[in-house]
């Protein structure tokens, strides 16, 4: 009896982690009033340059919980397309989300791509969205298993949804340095 019970509390975990976000979660995993829509959007062509060169629309803190509400600004609302190079990739700690490190070929700037945990509560209400991130998931466990092989930067094209992150007192590892964000990548494929 004690075997069934640990066996279906691990089972239970594994199929939901217990830390899902919080701060701007329904707009970083498509589930407000405007993100589902966004799935099926023709992506713009964009670059890494041209997505941190646009001015924040206000300045987020992350650690407020009123900017932890804000909804889906104008210039969040586009699908973008870019070409870069992933050169990190690690699974964040207080949400579970796959955070890919981008880079373009021809300047320093970097940006963060996120693919939220497919596994996380938030997706039983949405299949359609559960089953995009579920294989972003898988293509991107792919191009980390590719990099952690040769250990080289591994170039990508990557569609997603522009986001503003927040700003932070004290920056933790792995956030945007421009406050934009891919997130959530919505396919991620090796070029």
């Amino acid at each position: 009896m004690a075997l069934i019970l640990v066996s279906g509390i691990v089972a239970s975990a594994q199929k939901h982690p217990s830390k899902c976000g919080n701060w701007r979660w329904d707009v970083k995993t498509l589930t407000d009033p405007d993100g589902l829509g966004l799935l099926t959007k023709v992506p713009t062509v964009s670059t890494i340059d041209e997505l941190v060169a646009v001015i924040p629309p206000k300045i987020l803190h992350a650690g407020n919980k009123t900017d932890g509400v804000v909804p889906r600004f104008t210039n969040e609302k586009m699908v973008v397309e870019i070409i870069a190079f992933v050169t990190v990739v690690k699974r964040a700690t207080d949400d579970s989300d796959l955070h890919f490190i981008l880079k373009p070929e021809t300047s320093y700037l970097t940006i963060v791509g996120e693919i939220p945990d497919p596994n996380c509560a938030t997706f039983d209400k949405y299949p359609q969205i559960k089953g995009q991130f579920t294989t972003a998931t898988q293509d991107g466990k792919a191009i980390w298993n590719v990099l952690k092989q040769t250990k080289k930067p591994v170039k990508v094209k990557v569609a997603g949804i522009s986001f503003w992150d927040g700003i932070y007192d004290t920056r933790p590892k792995g956030v945007s340095q421009y406050s934009r964000e891919i997130h959530p990548i919505i396919k991620i494929e090796k070029l």
